[in-house]
């Protein structure tokens, strides 16, 4: 296509408009007045220059362009000049003391020089494929040029006039050559300054009005105007339109703007008002959702409408950074609508980099995200830049074909690509496959940011979110693991809570008034996962104690060798013939019943009789001799843990690993929980709560306690009962535990409506096959 980018059209440098530069091809421009800001990056593409004259507001960009790109360039920057304009650049340019003369200066790694001049001549064609570009004489400061651009077809050629007063000659051009279909011609001042502009060798509206009025003898040219300045722009335009300049749709050029010459259209800058104002609405549409799948698929659906395309395609970067995942794909003269909401698409990745580590090149979006710049495609069966055998499949396969594409890459506030939208099939009547346009560009380009900041929104709340999950978990792991004996109870508790509270959710009997949302689950579920957080602080000795005499060690250990004194000073008394032999047998014999006892005790369990407490004490007054002192069997802090009635925890050691559940309600109440958890502080804190307001930290009572806290206190409960990892007891029977648990229903400590639903309820069945050990599950009818 025959086109021409305006980089900058102003003739004087503003905030908001750039001097003279025009894109003619890819690589190519007409003066150097605003490449960087016109291009960005893509200004490393240029590779030829044609220089008009030497004046700084068309050659200013010129050294910054070499500068900034100089270590990525592998191509001379080549300046097609008069050899005024050169010897003008070299003498006050490129001297070594403004700039470093880069002609001198060899690009990295290369034997040819980074920039090169090339003296040009008056009506002397250049031949840069596809354009032929001819030099043609400006009446301006010497060695001006204007010029003719023409594409291999010869038509729609047009000209460039450069800066210039009344030049007979441009006209000459125009009128002789019939292939020229425009005219580009600067008109710097208002006719109130017309003895500045002819001293200074510009033109005034009044006098283009005169040129045309009497040199101009076609009247199917369209005319552009540029290089007003910006001071005088009101007064310029409004003179413009006063002489009726523009008769063949022409009009005054702006930065940005693209004049297609084939087509005879020029595209704006400007979005026009209803797609402005449709962009807004979509914005909008995009900053309330955060469902990643929903905004996936709105993203790709918003864009095959704002275009007026078949299909799209959205991919997302990979966690790794090394693939392009597919999201979203959708045809809709294929009826294909996949991914987003819908199901898992199952096609491969595309690689960003090849085995050998070096950039994929092959996959127009793959280099769309690496290179971080929009690609159209107007014919994807005549494209070899890039490999299109997935399309051409696809194609073959579906009956369907692939002909425009417009791939966009969605790049977030830090400038880092998190996806890529490819875009298929322009259609503007049924039927009719056109090209993307620049206005699909600049539409997308804006769009896209919205979808970027939309995505990487959504994509933030669900790291966070991940995060969240895999710090609870962890920190959740880390206090089971400060136990070898409760090392799976917080996963248990967690399986126990989500199970019934899904059981709830699900039941049309007494709860079918209680729903809860997904959030609700998961907070129940976050809630059991950090219903044990205080623990963390917990002593080891504390909460690893397995048996009574626990420490730093099991001092059983000990007191079985102290066992071991007493013993054999009863056969060194009876080596002496201090007792008899019946009487060692019977003292040995009663140590040996003993030291099994205190063994036993030392265990721990669910409840200890009287007797062995009295036991115990009798136990304690047995006495050794060692150095000549008499001293007891057991001390007294070993009568008092040996005594402990149920478990293996003293009082004190029960106050503290009570603590627990307080230090868990101020460790929680710290964190900033957002609004959909606000209830995890609640649910967690309160799991050993009663009914009857004896429980702790808080002493809460029924009429506090929602259904979400009794279901935590109960699956609490109901693993510590049923584990079967305790050093000091296996897990109980069912029948056994829902019988422990129907006497704390009538002491008021749990929910009794919720002990029997849960009894009743397949749930539990499903927890305990995939939990409990055989002999648990035994068949007993426990009424509760």
């Amino acid at each position: 296509m025959n086109y021409l980018k305006v980089l900058g059209s102003s003739g004087s440098k503003t905030k908001f408009s750039g001097t003279t530069s025009f894109q003619i091809f890819k690589d190519i421009v007409i003066d150097a007045g605003n490449i960087l800001n016109g291009l960005g990056n893509n200004a490393l593409d240029i590779n030829h220059i044609f220089l008009t004259h030497s004046h700084a507001d068309h050659i200013t960009d010129l050294p910054f362009l070499i500068d900034n790109f100089f270590d990525k360039r592998n191509t001379p920057l080549t300046i097609y000049a008069s050899i005024q304009t050169i010897n003008s650049l070299k003498k006050h340019t490129f001297n070594n003391e403004v700039w470093p003369d880069f002609s001198k200066i060899k690009l990295l790694g290369s034997d040819e020089y980074s920039l090169i001049f090339k003296e040009i001549n008056v009506d002397e064609t250049i031949y840069l494929e596809p354009l032929k570009i001819t030099p043609i004489e400006a009446n301006h400061i010497e060695g001006s040029f204007g010029f003719i651009i023409e594409k291999d077809n010869k038509q729609n050629a047009y000209i460039i006039s450069g800066d210039t007063y009344k030049n007979p000659k441009l006209w000459e051009y125009i009128n002789n050559h019939k292939n020229i279909s425009a005219l580009i011609i600067e008109c710097s001042f208002p006719s109130s300054l017309k003895k500045l502009a002819k001293e200074s060798k510009h033109l005034t509206v009044k006098y283009l009005a005169e040129d045309i009025e009497k040199n101009l003898k076609r009247d199917d040219l369209q005319i552009f105007i540029y290089h007003l300045k910006s001071s005088h722009y009101d007064e310029i335009k409004q003179e413009i339109i006063d002489n009726k300049i523009f008769k063949n749709g022409g009009k005054i050029l702006e930065d940005d703007d693209v004049i297609h010459f084939d087509l005879k259209i020029t595209e704006s800058n400007m979005i026009s008002k209803d797609k402005f104002d449709k962009i807004l609405a979509i914005n909008l549409e995009l900053s309330s959702e955060l469902d990643k799948d929903k905004l996936f698929e709105m993203i790709i659906t918003l864009t095959k409408d704002l275009t007026h395309c078949e299909g799209g395609t959205l991919y997302i970067i990979s966690k790794d950074k090394k693939y392009l995942d597919f999201k979203v794909v959708q045809n809709t003269p294929l009826n294909i609508n996949m991914g987003g909401t819908k199901d898992n698409i199952t096609w491969n990745s595309l690689p960003l980099y090849l085995e050998d580590g070096s950039e994929n090149k092959q996959m127009v979006a793959v280099v769309s995200a690496l290179e971080k710049r929009i690609i159209n495609i107007s014919d994807v069966y005549n494209e070899t830049a890039y490999n299109f055998e997935g399309t051409k499949k696809f194609d073959k396969s579906t009956g369907y074909h692939s002909q425009t594409m417009l791939v966009i890459p969605l790049i977030n506030h830090e400038q880092d690509v998190i996806g890529v939208l490819q875009l298929i099939n322009k259609t503007k009547t049924i039927n009719q496959v056109i090209p993307f346009t620049m206005e699909d560009e600049k539409i997308i380009k804006a769009f896209s940011s919205q979808a970027a900041m939309a995505l990487t929104n959504s994509l933030l709340i669900n790291s966070l979110e991940d995060f969240l999950n895999a710090f609870v978990e962890t920190i959740a792991h880390a206090i089971d693991a400060k136990s070898n004996h409760t090392r799976n109870h917080i996963g248990k508790v967690a399986k126990i809570a989500t199970y019934l509270a899904q059981a709830i959710d699900s039941d049309e009997t007494i709860y079918k008034d209680v729903k809860y949302s997904a959030n609700e689950f998961r907070q129940i579920e976050l809630a059991a996962w950090m219903h044990d957080i205080g623990k963390i602080s917990m002593p080891e000795t504390i909460i690893d104690k397995a048996t009574k005499l626990q420490a730093m060690l099991d001092r059983i250990e000990i007191i079985k060798e102290r066992f071991e004194v007493i013993k054999r000073d009863y056969e060194i008394s009876y080596l002496k013939n201090e007792i008899s032999k019946d009487e060692y047998i019977k003292k040995v014999q009663k140590l040996e019943d003993d030291k099994k006892f205190v063994e036993n005790v030392n265990i721990g369990g669910e409840f200890m009789r009287d007797e062995d407490l009295e036991r115990i004490k009798e136990v304690s007054k047995i006495t050794y001799v060692k150095d000549g002192i008499t001293i007891p069997l057991l001390n007294e802090n070993e009568v008092a843990n040996l005594s402990i009635r149920k478990g293996t925890l003293t009082e004190e050691e029960k106050s503290i690993m009570n603590s627990h559940a307080q230090l868990t309600l101020d460790m929680l109440s710290a964190l900033p929980f957002p609004k959909k958890y606000n209830k995890v502080l609640d649910i967690a804190s309160n799991h050993h709560e009663k009914l009857n307001g004896k429980g702790y930290p808080r002493g809460l009572d029924e009429n506090v306690l929602t259904l979400e806290d009794k279901i935590m206190i109960l699956a609490d409960i109901f693993e510590a009962l049923t584990a079967s990892d305790r050093p000091y007891k296996e897990g109980k029977k069912l029948s056994e535990v829902f019988k422990i648990l129907s006497f704390m229903v009538k002491d008021k400590e749990i929910d009794g409506e919720l002990l029997k639903f849960f009894h009743e309820h397949e749930v539990l069945k499903k927890y305990s096959d995939e939990e409990l050990k055989e002999f648990q599950k035994d068949k007993s009818v426990v009424n509760i």
